[in-house]
């Protein structure tokens, strides 16, 4: 049986917080309630502030005095004026005022409100007044319900309540209840403040706080979250206090010091900012001296984009840890895990009427101490010449470039590579085909600062000939109605003479995976000397009204004219579907032609409902040599069981290794008014005491109030990265 490592994730509504930030999802966020909050009203709510809106009133009896005229209705009284109804069994109306005096089960409803009481003083045209002992009142906006002794409305948007109850809930079906000795809520802020409250869930007191703040919608607010508490071994209890800071409608900030008992503090930030010309996130981590690790840790991920006009595009991409064992002992903080190493990256360009310019740098830091990092550039200029319009009937076109290559490993060669290269080619297109062979000419050279060459500096200058041919054949009718088939032929040939070039030092890193779209590009600047036909053909079943594409499948190879070590690539095979229903899939693969056992597979098969709703099962196998180097599969899946009820899960195997490399499940329960989600993970993790990997298992916990606040944020995102397809909203 395989050994568990324990962590607990709670969140908990236990501690102080002096107010609450949340957003939520206006469409839909109500759907599982019963009913509807408010009673359909008649009327335009348009015409409440104007002069002449006409006032309707039946009752049993009636009396008038005064002038203006003052009336007095007993009875079943009834006062109907634009959208706003008044009852109640005794009614005064100074029609000089259109002020409402009204007692005995005394109700105001409108499009956006409904309050009812024992007595009521309200000016109509102003939606001004007082309200007695209130038995119920509810609010559209924010979707809020409750009693109080006393509300104030001193406007349309502002009210004051006093000895209240709140809820989001339906009434007689409270989830959670707020009760507080004061509150005001603002609908045009869309802002809620209490004072001295307790929160309960099902009548049990959970939480009290003397002050608290709260969204009236789906608005920001600045204040604390509620406390997250969690319990592993490696770190004993933790506990964090995010605050959040709603600096602008287009800046945000999030501080989370968390307490490690078994560390220390660690403070997290986020800061995210969106201009129209600049906008992205950073994110950082810090522990001073960690006790378990004697040493500083800190984390730093940032991702800025810029847009100047039309032709000046930039980007800053920085990962970077103290170690690579960061994210094993903070988890969620920095996930580095599916990657050998961290990318940091800057680059400027500038593009405009053909001519190209960009300037950037790349850099590496190694987290999988057995992979080997690719070349660092510092920096890579690029300049090229593209016009829109052709010379006649010919494209021209040049690309160069100079590149400094540097490795942490001074045994391998490294140094500036340059490189310039013209072409010229003559396209011929038409609906039914298209031709374009092309010639260009190619110089590239090094200045090495590392190398066992005699010569550091060679170079060579190489002509490529290129022929690209697709062909585009249509049959109208096939086996299903409304759908043609195409079949599309192409052949690529590609000549690039001997001029030594072989012998050249190499900075490029290829990829192992073979695809269907890569047997007709090439690398940028590749001159490998070669004289090579690529040969492919593609067919699709396409709707012939909407233009969706059932179904691709294509099939290719590269034959190599001049190899004596190997004379064609490998088969390569691409399969897409996509058919009524949600049922998608999707396969690559390849495999040697000459049996020495090498293949690649990628497969991927789908089911996709709403977007809440959704099957994934992969398979991913890599063989060389006879031997599986890669070999897993995967599931994972969201399925709803009822209205209010959904389950989750994933897995990961290692079928080679007969490994669990991870697995989860995990249900949600929503109501009306809230949503409760419980995740178990269990995750194959380094354990660098004993040299080995072993799994560890964390329960993570979320309960969301919905229109309040949500406690806890981290199972949504974890689902929306492991269920692929998964988009449970905000």
């Amino acid at each position: 049986m395989p050994e568990y490592r324990q962590k607990l994730l709670i969140t908990t509504a236990l501690g102080l917080a002096l107010g609450i930030s949340a957003t939520a999802n206006a469409d839909g966020r109500w759907a599982l309630c019963a009913a509807p909050l408010l009673p359909g009203v008649d009327g335009d709510p348009q015409q409440r502030t104007a002069d002449d809106t006409p006032v309707d009133i039946t009752a049993e009896r009636s009396q008038v005095t005064g002038d203006p005229p003052v009336y007095q209705f007993n009875g079943d009284v009834r006062l109907q004026r634009a959208d706003q109804t008044v009852r109640a069994e005794s009614m005064r109306y100074d029609s000089g005022e259109e002020r409402v005096d009204a007692s005995g089960g005394a109700s105001l409803l409108q499009s956006d409100l409904l309050i009812t009481g024992q007595q009521v003083r309200y000016w109509l045209a102003e939606e001004r007044g007082r309200f007695e002992a209130v038995s119920d009142y509810r609010l559209a906006v924010g979707h809020m319900q409750g009693q109080a002794a006393r509300i104030i409305r001193e406007g349309p948007a502002r009210s004051r309540y006093e000895q209240l109850t709140l809820s989001t809930c339906l009434p007689g079906d409270e989830f959670w209840r707020l009760s507080a000795t004061t509150a005001t809520i603002d609908t045009e802020t869309r802002q809620g403040r209490t004072w001295n409250t307790v929160l309960s869930i099902h009548d049990l007191p959970v939480f009290y706080t003397p002050y608290l703040q709260f969204p009236v919608g789906d608005e920001r607010l600045t204040g604390f979250l509620f406390p997250t508490i969690g319990q592993s071994e490696t770190n004993g209890t933790t506990v964090s206090v995010p605050w959040y800071w709603n600096i602008a409608p287009n800046y945000d900030a999030t501080l989370t010091p968390t307490s490690y008992w078994k560390r220390g503090l660690l403070m997290d930030a986020e800061f995210r900012y969106l201009q129209p010309w600049l906008d992205g996130e950073i994110s950082g981590s810090y522990m001073e001296d960690d006790d378990r690790f004697g040493d500083d840790r800190w984390a730093i991920n940032q991702n800025h984009h810029l847009a100047i006009g039309p032709a000046i595009r930039g980007e800053l991409l920085q990962q970077r840890t103290s170690d690579t064992e960061f994210s094993d002992d903070f988890g969620e903080e920095f996930d580095y895990r599916s990657a050998a190493f961290l990318e940091s990256s800057v680059e400027l360009s500038w593009a405009d009427h053909g001519l190209l310019a960009s300037i950037d740098a790349q850099d590496w830091q190694r987290v999988d101490s057995d992979a080997r990092a690719p070349y660092a550039r510092r920096p890579r200029v690029q300049l090229g010449y593209d016009p829109v319009e052709p010379f006649g009937p010919f494209t021209f076109s040049v690309a160069s470039e100079y590149t400094d290559f540097y490795s942490t490993d001074r045994s391998r060669e490294q140094g500036v590579e340059y490189n310039i290269s013209p072409t010229l080619s003559l396209p011929l297109k038409s609906l039914a085909y298209e031709f374009t062979p092309a010639v260009a000419w190619q110089h590239t050279g090094y200045d090495l600062d590392v190398t066992d060459r005699a010569d550091a500096t060679p170079d060579v200058s190489v002509p490529i000939y290129t022929a690209d041919a697709r062909v585009f054949f249509e049959r109208p009718r096939t086996l299903f109605k409304g759908v043609y088939q195409t079949l599309e032929p192409r052949l690529n040939y590609r000549n690039v003479p001997d001029r030594d070039q072989d012998e050249l030092p190499s900075f490029s890193e290829t990829s192992p995976d073979s695809t269907f779209s890569r047997l007709f590009r090439s690398a940028d600047f590749d001159i490998g000397h070669t004289e090579q036909i690529s040969a492919g053909v593609t067919t699709r079943y396409v709707d012939e009204r909407s233009g969706r594409q059932y179904l691709s499948a294509s099939l290719g190879q590269t034959f190599y004219l001049h190899d004596v070590e190997q004379d064609r690539s490998d088969y390569v095979a691409e399969l897409r579907l996509s058919l009524p229903q949600g049922f998608s899939a999707e396969v690559d693969y390849s495999w040697d032609p000459e049996e020495s056992g090498n293949s690649d597979l990628r497969s991927l098969l789908r089911w996709q409902g709403r977007s809440d709703q959704v099957i994934n099962l992969g398979l991913r196998r890599r063989e060389e040599n006879g031997r599986y180097t890669l070999n897993q599969a995967e599931l994972s899946f969201a399925l709803p069981v009822t209205a209010g009820i959904r389950v989750f899960g994933g897995l990961l195997e290692d079928l080679e290794a007969d490994q669990t490399r991870e697995r989860f499940y995990g249900i949600e329960q929503g109501g009306c008014c809230h949503v409760w989600r419980l995740i178990s993970r269990e995750e194959l993790q380094r354990d660098p005491t004993r040299d080995e990997a072993e799994l560890e298992r964390e329960f993570m916990l979320e309960l969301e109030l919905r229109g309040l606040a949500g406690i806890g944020d981290k199972i949504r995102p974890f689902l929306r990265d492991e269920i692929n397809g998964y988009n449970p909203g905000p």
